[in-house]
């Protein structure tokens, strides 16, 4: 059934067949235009290099042979609310490609209506934008992740640190644990095999830390060879040490790296939240404090309650 529309909504818009094989043959957007019945009658080459459906596989099919399955029905509802009152629709949308992989599309739907001023068809012009969703996401990884280590940079520990901490102010008997790790004779490391190697240690070293760390806490690298952790729930000291003594036991073991024998040793200063501190930068300063005095002592592990 077709619907009569007012003229200053629309643009009128006549499509010749050959005119417009020759225009849309040729654009870089996918193009697909249905009938008032929502019906493929046309879809241009992009459209098929983008989807994956030739035309003659498209033609008298439903768009929603599209469809990827992440839209409600909601979300389908306000687009063509939007269709039917404004003459168009566009946004982001995740499609399917005929292989089954779900990927993103910039899409504009507009009716054109007839000369009686009766919707005729639907045209959609479509844009794979996968890449610039890529790019968004290197862009996120960049500013939450080092790049080196693919572990949290410390701008995403400090949030994640943060946040439990906000958390923990509506459970009185929440803890968390913080460990400041700090690398010994890394410099050394550098100069005797140059800094490649040294990327190469510091990222084994990340993945060490991160096989010792429960799933649920968060080891990040937030300097050049300094590592640090928040491990949440009511961990007592003994466990702790257990934990900071494998640490310092893994991270010990000689390191093959692009084929040198390397030995480093690891420094770890201890903070306990609440009994340290309440807030999160008096609690990151003394796990680094007793992170410099187990370095200055040699003693490896320090708790920062139990400094002289």
């Amino acid at each position: 059934m077709t619907q009569k529309i007012s003229s200053h909504a629309f643009i009128h818009l006549s499509i010749n067949v050959n005119h417009r094989n020759n225009v849309f043959e040729h654009i870089q957007n996918g193009i697909m235009i249905t009938n008032c019945e929502s019906k493929v009658v046309y879809t241009n080459p992009a459209f098929s290099r983008i989807t994956g459906y030739s035309a003659a596989e498209m033609l008298g099919n439903n768009p929603g042979i599209l469809h990827s399955g992440r839209h409600d029905k909601k979300f389908y509802e306000e687009m063509w609310k939007s269709i039917n009152e404004k003459g168009y629709w566009e946004g982001e949308i995740w499609n399917r490609k005929k292989t089954g992989e779900i990927f993103p599309e910039f899409i504009t739907i507009s009716t054109l209506i007839n000369i009686d001023e009766y919707v005729c068809n639907y045209i959609a012009i479509s844009s794979d934008i996968t890449s610039f969703k890529l790019e968004d996401l290197r862009n996120l990884t960049l500013a939450f992740y080092d790049p080196l280590t693919g572990l949290p940079n410390r701008s995403l520990y400090h949030d994640r640190v943060s946040h439990a901490l906000d958390n923990a102010k509506l459970n009185p008997n929440s803890k968390h644990t913080i460990l400041f790790m700090d690398l010994d004779h890394f410099k050394q490391v550098n100069d005797t095999y140059g800094h490649l190697v040294g990327d190469h240690l510091l990222k084994i070293v990340g993945q060490r830390l991160s096989s010792l760390i429960r799933a649920g806490d968060t080891v990040a690298r937030v300097g050049g060879d300094e590592f640090t952790a928040v491990l949440h729930g009511d961990n007592d000291k003994a466990t702790v040490k257990k934990l900071a003594e494998r640490i310092v036991e893994n991270i010990e073991k000689p390191f093959e790296v692009d084929g040198h024998k390397v030995n480093i040793a690891i420094s770890i200063g201890i903070s306990f939240y609440p009994d340290d501190a309440k807030q999160l930068d008096d609690l990151l300063a003394k796990a680094d404090e007793a992170m410099y005095d187990a370095k200055k002592t040699k003693r490896k592990i320090q708790f920062y309650d139990e400094l002289a």
